[in-house]
């Protein structure tokens, strides 16, 4: 297999950011355990409302994500937000192609988003999952990542 490549999130490169964020999420994202519950809420799928969450950090945080190439293709990305005011940074969403899982390319979008939120004055970051995401939990912390709480979600029809 040919190098990945971490790089700077291109407009040209949206499309492509969905259509992972559609394949990998899974049981992994609240979204989906909604509509286990709720059904389809407003008619959409829970990969049409995870997908349009990842849009607006698109949209509002481009120059905050980073996506993995490889063979000219996007084979993953990790969406981060910056609260300067805070100096925290958060990496709100991070996903790798279903066929490109486990090649360790999580980890480099990891490093390379730790890398970008120091360069943007960021003292912390902090980041995610559900208890179901037996990687994640187990990835998160070899990068420094400490356990500082739990929250319960709630949700009801009104």
């Amino acid at each position: 297999m040919s190098e990945v490549i971490i790089r700077r999130y291109r407009r040209s490169d949206r499309q492509p950011v969905l259509d992972i964020t559609e394949e990998s999420f899974g049981g992994f994202c609240m979204e989906a355990r909604v509509e286990e519950h709720f059904g389809p809420i407003a008619q959409m799928t829970w990969q049409q409302r995870k997908a349009g969450g990842i849009d607006y950090d698109l949209r509002c945080n481009p120059e905050h994500t980073l996506v993995a190439e490889r063979d000219e293709q996007v084979v993953g990305y990790i969406c981060n937000r910056v609260y300067r005011d805070q100096r925290i940074g958060h990496i709100a969403n991070l996903a790798v192609a279903l066929a490109h899982q486990g090649q360790g390319i999580g980890k480099m979008l990891i490093s390379a988003a730790l890398a970008h939120l120091r360069d943007c004055g960021m003292r912390y970051a902090r980041i995610e999952t559900l208890e179901s995401n037996a990687r994640g939990c187990k990835l998160y912390p070899s990068f420094g990542f400490k356990e500082v709480g739990r929250q319960v979600f709630f949700m009801r029809e009104l």
